[in-house]
């Protein structure tokens, strides 16, 4: 996992950092997944429910994307745009879910797996307060609040685990 640093003050629109946040929770589902075939057990069920948890974000982003898409007056189709979404994607890419190193070493115990997590949780909490600061739309402010705090209690829930 790396450090990462992002400045999204005034450069992306709602829509287009909704699409981000929704980039992000499918590669956090897609990582925590493929980190369960390594596992059996607990560890397994832990990592299970974390991509759960992430794929429940990815829906609760989309449906608001959905929501403010019907919503705009403004022609928003570049974002269904394949080159477009790839850019988006490459923004997020091993900034928060490190796809680089073999998920096996993140995975190789319930212990390690829990501080991965915290570490993934604490930066998507960092990269998503950055988003809220540069919003000036009002419900997509009110998701990313919501789902800091969610994020947040993971990060304090998984602590709990250790």
């Amino acid at each position: 996992m790396k450090g990462w640093c992002i400045s999204m003050t005034n450069t992306f629109n709602g829509l287009e950092m909704l699409k981000i946040a929704i980039l992000m929770e499918e590669e956090g589902r897609i990582f925590y997944t493929n980190g369960a075939k390594y596992t059996t057990g607990k560890l397994k069920d832990f990592l299970l429910a974390t991509a759960g948890q992430e794929f429940l974000h990815g829906e609760k982003f989309s449906a608001l994307y959905n929501h403010l898409l019907g919503k705009k007056d403004e022609d928003y189709d570049y974002l269904f745009d394949t080159e477009v979404t790839s850019y988006l994607k490459s923004l997020i890419d091993n900034k928060v879910f490190d796809k680089k190193s073999p998920p096996e070493d993140a995975f190789k115990d319930l212990k390690s797996a829990i501080e991965y997590a915290i570490k993934s949780e604490q930066l998507t909490v960092e990269v998503y307060t950055k988003m809220y600061e540069g919003i000036v739309e009002g419900e997509v402010k009110e998701l990313l609040s919501k789902l800091i705090d969610e994020e947040q209690s993971h990060v304090e829930e998984f602590s709990k685990l250790l």
